[in-house]
Order: C-alpha cells, then structure tokens, then sequence
C-alpha cells in the first residue's frame, strides 16, 4: 500500500497500524464504540512544555498530576473556554478519558480491536494504561492502532485508560510550516516568552479535532479495498482488488448491489473486474437528474487460521464515474464539467475545526441553495465524513494537502501527500488533488511527475503557486 509515515513504531502491548485502515463501520462482525463527549483537559503550561513527559503524567489519572478542566471532543480547545492564554497556547495539551470496554471484546480472543483517532492537530502520542500505543505527525489525517494484546492483560478489569498528548507547535518541516520566535527584549517580554510564526492566513486551531472511536474486527479481516471505475456504452466496469489480513485459508464473495438493494454482479475471487449492464452512473449535482448515485460494494469473508474460524463484512460505497482533461476541458463521464463552487474552512465559532455534524449538512444545504457543483478543501483534508456527503450527494472536490505557504525546499512534503492519497482513494467526488498551494518552489515541480503516478489512477494532480 502507498502508506507513508513520519513514525513507523511497534511498542510493548499496541501496535500503530500500516495497513489498509478502511473508514470503520458497523456490520455483522463488526461493532463500533464513539468516544466523544467530555474529556479531561490539561495545558502544560511548564516554561519548556516538556513537564507532563519529565513527570510522566500518563502514568496515572490526569487529575493526580495537578488542575484539569473538562473539554468537549471533537473540538479545538482555543475558543471554549474566557482563558485568552489557553486560546493562543503553544506547546503541549493532554487528555483522558476513562473507557468501558465491552467484555465479549476481551473474553473470546478472536476479537481485534483498534483505537482510532481521525484527526488531531498536530502531533499526537497516545497511551493505553500508561502504556504508549501510537504517535502520529500531522493534523486532519486518522491514525490508529491495534490494543487487544494490550487490554487481554488483566483480563479482571473491562476499563482502559486513554492518555492523548497533543503538541501545536509548527515549524519548517511541519505541514503545514511555521517558525517559532523567541522575544529576547526583557523590558517588554518575560523570559522564555515565544510567537508562532505562520505563514498561513487562518486560525491556527489545535486539539483533538474530529471522533475517537474504539472499534473492533474479527482477527482475521478485511483490511483494504481498492476500487477503480470505468464504463464503455451501457456497461460499468468495476476493477477491484481485497486485501485480507490474519489468514491464509479465505473463502471470499465480493457482491456489487444497487441502491433498491438487488444484486447486479458477484465474484469469488479477491482481485477482479466487474461488469455492469445498463450502468447508472455517478453524476455531480445539477448535471444529471439522479445525480450520485451510489452502488454498495459487499466483501463477505469466510477465512480459518489453524483451528480458529472467522466471518468478517464489509460494504463499501461505489459510484461508477470517470474524470478525465483535454486541453481546454476538464470531463465527468465524457461530459464538460464546469466547476461553480467555493472555497471552504473546516472552522466556525466556539468549535474551531471541531467535526460538527449540524455545520456539516448546513454548509451542503448552503451549496445547494447557491447552485453550487464543488469545493475545495482550503488548506487540506476533511474528514472523510464530508466526503461521503460529497459522495451521495453529487459534489465535486478539489482535495488539497496540508502543504499551504511552504517556502523550505527540505520539508518532506511526500509524506503527508502519499497519506492523504491513502484514505482518500476511495472517495469518487475527489476530481482535482492539490499537492500545495502558495508555494513557489520549484522542488515541488520537481516532485510533481512522481506524485502524479501515485493519485493517477483516482484524480487529476495540480499545484497551486
């Protein structure tokens, strides 16, 4: 898979995952627990921001380390509070949260079962029973990690503990990039005192911006679905491709449905083309009369590793759609597309680039009402959510990476772009992918031929300058 991280670890009891890392859903085999809601909060407001490591405040509950506040998740934590020192805090924030875990999860040992943060901006560590389980460079991107093995080591208790680290700071390999600016003048500025420079016109958020979720799988599973569209006369071609993770003993049945529930074409085998007949295609809003039209792709595994059996289900969303550009003309399914859109923020009051679901449907209803076709994801990715919105509902998407305002040539910019690529293969809105905007250096030029291959198959590639 084309998965790229800044942090590749394997630690004592939680492994941080590399693998297919699909959008997680309820289904049969597995279940789904969403932990948001109020979370324990504390700043470490420490001169170097560095007291909760030297201290080892996950090592016990937050409240024993000293002051906490509580703190809704998803949200950024700058504008909930009347604290205009924690609104333009830099450094080090923590959160806890003390967790049931289903017993069924535990007791059976057949169970996988992942902790998933979608998005925290910008470096995040994360502890299980003071044990660290994940780290994670980035905002706006999921990462997660495998803790069963960890939670199966006393098996007399169903709680866990979540510890989650999270450090702001932006420098010039960040994306995106800042600098910090220490203030040596001791007639106006106390010692130590510090700005964070951008170089980026929004509100630099921070915390943990979208759901943290327990969610589990059979040990034997489906890890990864790749899916690519095309289509000749009448007849959709569905190329697909499964990745099973946990066994080597598979029995598969991959099942395209339509949207009244009929089954238009099945397959046994892991890898394949499916044919379509009399095709409904994808279309974007206002260019068709049914326009997003979604078939449901069902993989149903049957798989034994020694003597252990497992059944695992997974459905995704598909749309049958092509995108393709001429010289003067961009086309969706051979058609002129034009794009009427807007350019968006993940960003409103109170919540800052917190996931809101009320702000969510009232933007698409906004886009509607303006007759617009597209958007584009100003100065990187949304969460996946969105775009399955987008999905259903006919919007194109310019999907842009994090990298806004980067002048080093030295930031390693394949990183967040291959990512991003990674959960976002699958999302059919995405029509234009922009590796970085306000930038002016020639070595993302440089660079474009080799990212370009990466997102082919999906979308069209640009820079923005």
């Amino acid at each position: 898979m084309f998965r790229v991280l800044c942090l590749f670890a394997a630690f004592k009891a939680g492994i941080l995952l590399d693998s297919g890392m699909l959008f997680p859903q309820e289904s049969s085999s597995r279940e789904v627990k969403e932990l948001n809601g109020l979370w324990a909060f504390r700043a470490d407001r420490s001169p170097t921001r560095n007291q909760g490591f030297q201290r080892a405040w996950y090592k016990s509950r937050l409240a024993e380390t000293g002051p906490v506040i509580d703190i809704p998740v998803p949200s950024s934590y700058n504008d909930v509070t009347q604290d205009p020192n924690l609104r333009d805090f830099i450094g080090w924030v923590w959160y806890e949260r003390e967790v049931v875990v289903p017993a069924r999860w535990i007791s059976d040992g057949k169970t996988r079962v992942v902790l998933r943060v979608e998005s925290a901006h910008y470096y995040s560590i994360v502890w299980v029973n003071g044990v660290k389980v994940a780290e994670h460079e980035g905002g706006h991107l999921p990462f997660e990690a495998d803790i069963d093995g960890l939670l199966r080591e006393d098996p007399t208790t169903t709680t866990c503990r979540i510890t989650i680290a999270v450090n702001n700071t932006l420098n010039l390999h960040t994306l995106p990039p800042g600098s910090i600016q220490y203030m040596k003048d001791r007639t106006m500025y106390p010692e130590g005192f510090f700005v964070q420079n951008t170089n980026f016109d929004f509100f630099n958020y921070a915390g943990i911006h979208r759901s943290v979720l327990l969610y589990t799988t059979p040990k034997a599973y489906v890890d990864d679905i790749t899916v690519v569209t095309d289509f000749f006369d009448s007849t959709g071609l569905v190329r697909y491709n499964v990745s099973i993770q946990g066994a080597t003993l598979v029995t598969l049945k991959v099942t395209l449905i339509d949207k009244d529930g009929h089954c238009v074409v099945s397959s046994n085998d892991t890898s394949g083309v499916l044919k379509v007949v009399d095709v409904k295609l994808w279309w974007p809003y206002l260019m068709h009369e049914n326009p997003g039209y979604l078939y449901s792709l069902e993989v149903h595994l049957n798989a034994a590793d020694g003597t252990s059996t497992y059944e695992d289900v997974y459905s995704l969303p598909v749309g049958i759609r092509t995108v393709k550009v001429t010289k003067n003309q961009f086309l969706i399914n051979n058609k002129p597309f034009y794009f009427h859109g807007v350019n968006k923020h993940e960003d409103s009051d109170i919540r800052g680039k917190g996931f809101d679901w009320p702000l969510v449907v009232k933007d698409f209803n906004l886009m509607k009402w303006l007759g617009a076709n597209s958007f584009r994801t100003s100065h990187y990715p949304y969460a996946e959510e969105i775009l399955q919105m987008c999905d259903r509902h006919g919007i194109v998407v310019i999907d842009e990476s994090p990298g806004v305002g980067i002048k080093d040539m030295q930031v390693f910019l394949l990183v967040g772009v291959v990512e991003g690529r990674r959960f976002r293969k699958q999302s059919l809105t995405l029509a234009l992918f922009i590796i970085t905007a306000a930038s002016k250096n020639l070595y993302y030029l440089m660079a474009f031929t080799d990212i370009k291959k990466i997102f082919d198959s999906f979308s069209i590639v640009s820079i923005s300058c």
